[in-house]
């Protein structure tokens, strides 16, 4: 008997606004909780680190461009300190 006149004092007490208000606390509750639990999914789901990269060897290719190069720009300079001389003489 003392327990049910309890209850409907508190329920009296309780207006319709708090009881909106803790519906809706409820209900984000729920939206976080199910988020979290989404989140915790879609992490674990990431793949693992890729490993180290392959370095490139620098094989007789590419040195056979850098000796073709050099050599075209050591023929440059010549050529353009031998056309100075002939316009200095002429």
């Amino acid at each position: 008997m003392r327990f049910e006149c309890l209850v409907k004092i508190l329920s009296q007490l309780i207006t319709q606004k708090s009881k909106l208000y803790i519906m809706n606390l409820y209900i984000k509750l729920v939206f976080i909780l199910l988020f979290v639990m989404l989140m915790v999914a879609v992490v674990q789901a990431q793949p693992g680190l890729p490993g180290p990269p392959s370095q490139a060897p620098i094989d007789g290719g590419l040195t056979l461009l850098a000796a073709a190069g050099g050599a075209y720009a050591i023929k440059k300079l010549r050529d353009k300190k031998k056309g100075e001389e002939d316009n200095y003489e002429g």
